[in-house]
Formats: C-alpha cells, structure tokens, sequence
C-alpha cells in the first residue's frame, strides 16, 4: 500500500476532499502537485511527495484511467481542468448515492415489514401475562422494549445486572440499549442506585446515557429492576437474586398502576444525576468510609445492610465492587488500603 507523508491535520483534510470521488489521500495529493505546473513526470511529482518512482507510475496510471491527468506530446503528463476531469466522477458519485440510497429505503421498508409480523402475531393474542425464561429470552425482550416502546420506558435499575446481561460486571449493553431508545424519540426515565459511583464505569455509562436523553436519578435501595412499557405492560426480573432467570411480564392495569405508582414515588425523591467529574481513590474510599469501618469492626453483612438501609445482597455487592474498583481480593486488604490511606484508625 502507498502511504503518504506525513501531513498536518488541517493540510490534509483539504488534501482528502476528493475521497467521495474515489481518490486516495495520496492520489488527492499527487493530482493538486500536478494542477501547479504545466507539465510535469510521474517520478518528479511522486518525488516531491516521498513516493518511489515505481509507486509513483502506478498512481499516475490510476490518474490517466480516471481522466484527471493527460499525456503530452512531450511524453510528460499534464493535469485536465478540475471542472471537466472531476465531471464524470462526480456523476458516478451521485449514481451510487442514488443505488445506495434505493437500498436504505427498502431495507428500511423490511425492516418495519418485519417488525409489523412480529408485531401482529403478538398482538392477536396478548397474555395478561408472559414469563420469558432463560437470559437468551429475557435479553431478546428487553431489547424489544428498545425497538417497540413508542412513549415511555420508565426504570428502575435495582443492584446487578439487568435480566439477559452475560457479564455481570459490564453494563455497557444495557446502556447502549437505553440510549438507542431515547434516541428513537422515547421519553425514557431511569432510576439508579447512588452506589453506582462506586465503579467508573458505571458513572460513564450513566453520563453516556444522559447525553443520549435518558433522565437519570438516582436512590439508596431498589428491591428489583422493573420497566413500565407505554404505560400499556410491566417487566420484572423473574429472580432478584438471579439475572439469567428471565423476565415476567404483565399487562393487567391494575399491576400496570402499581409500578408506575411505585416508580414516581421513588422518582419523586430521587437525586439528579451528578455532573461529570473526576473522583481520587481516595474520594471514592472516604464516601464509603462507614462501610469499610463496619468491615474493620468485623460486622456481619446483616448488621451491615441494617446500618446502611440496604438489603444483605446489595452490601455484599457494594462490597464486592470496592474491592473490584481498589484491585483487592479480600475485605480484609480493603481495610488495609482504607488504613494506609489515613481514612481509619
């Protein structure tokens, strides 16, 4: 392959305007040597831009097959006029544009055709309840939401991961999902746990989502992860416990209404999301310094989650986390870093 030399950035994005026409950087720059000069030679053109003599005849040859250089009587080569040597290309251009542009509209129309089958098979026999087993069909679901969901898709992200989710320690997925939803014009609010800051990645996911126009709040506990779908269906993990459980869904109104009673009661007294910022370990380490004192004092996670207001599984995850996020393998090492830091006695 023929590289070109090393430009500025600014040089070589006008260098690289000719690329919707087919041309390389390269070529885009061996072409504009030759609109400076009369007439010129391959290898004294392709010299003035780093290229070997012999790469050079190859790009001049690729000019000549598209029109943008000519021969002279001379034997030397000469650059046609932008106006008339572009011309055809750009006609090209605009043919592909067209096909491919032909392509989108009926791949789109599959698309929703698609989507129109599936939807009337479900549609002519709606359950007032579905239970969806397995993580293969609660993730297929939950991506259904995303596709289907045409008001709202209101939130509650308890501790773990979402139903479906394979690694239970990234939620990139989830909020890739969340992001495209509110992206298609949805109006999506989603409630998570403030211990979320307990992982960057999270805190990252989060902010991606909000730029996407997700709502974020956040609230000390959740029993659960619920979705209410269009005011229409609730979804809840089949398992708290368990992830790779599946999903229940129901369309009664009456459990429609208590989710959605219960969301806005979370909602109302939850926290906005807090703005961007850049958290030391020990920041990190000092807002949850009450929960490493509790692990120093050889509290038991009962008595942990009582203090806290959270339920056994959700400190021993919070716990699990700080020690993923401080590269430690025991609790007892946790302590020892909180220590070395001066945060404990």
């Amino acid at each position: 392959m023929v590289r070109p030399p090393a430009r500025p950035a600014t040089e070589e994005k006008g260098k690289t305007m000719l690329a919707g026409l087919g041309l390389g950087a390269v070529e885009s720059e061996f072409y504009r040597r030759f609109l400076t000069r009369p007439t010129s030679t391959a290898e004294c053109v392709g010299d003035s831009v780093g290229l070997s003599a012999q790469e050079a005849c190859l790009v001049a040859e690729r000019l000549l097959s598209l029109g943008l250089l000519a021969g002279t009587a001379e034997g030397e080569l000469r650059a046609v006029h932008p106006v008339l040597a572009c011309h055809p290309l750009l006609e090209r251009a605009e043919l592909r544009l067209a096909r491919q542009q032909k392509e989108l509209e009926l791949g789109r129309a599959a698309v929703d055709e698609l989507a129109a089958e599936i939807g009337a098979e479900r549609v002519s026999s709606p359950a007032e309840a579905e239970v969806h087993r397995g993580a293969a069909a609660a993730w297929s679901f939950l991506e259904r939401i995303a596709a289907t969901a045409s008001t709202s898709v209101q939130c509650m992200a308890a501790a773990g991961a979402a139903p479906g989710v394979g690694e239970t320690s990234d939620y990139t997925a989830i909020s890739e999902l969340a992001a495209f939803t509110a992206r298609r014009g949805t109006h999506v609010q989603l409630l998570l746990l403030e211990s979320i800051d307990i992982l960057p990645s999270l805190v990252d996911g989060a902010h991606t989502m909000a730029a996407a126009g997700v709502e974020i709040r956040t609230v000390p506990t959740l029993a659960v992860w619920v979705f209410i779908v269009d005011d229409e269906y609730v979804a809840t993990a089949l398992d708290p416990a368990d992830n790779q459980a599946g999903i229940m869904v129901v369309r009664t109104p009456g459990a429609v209404a208590a989710a959605a009673d219960l969301f806005i009661r979370h909602w109302r007294g939850a926290a906005p999301l807090a703005a961007p910022d850049h958290q030391t370990p020990r920041d990190l380490m000092q807002k949850h310094r009450e929960l490493i004192a509790l692990l120093a004092d050889e509290v038991k996670d009962e008595a942990i989650a009582r203090r806290l207001g959270l339920s056994p599984s959700t400190a021993r995850r919070r716990i699990k986390d700080l020690c993923r996020e401080f590269e430690v393998s025991t609790r007892t090492q946790l302590v020892v870093r909180a220590c070395r830091m001066g945060l404990l006695d």
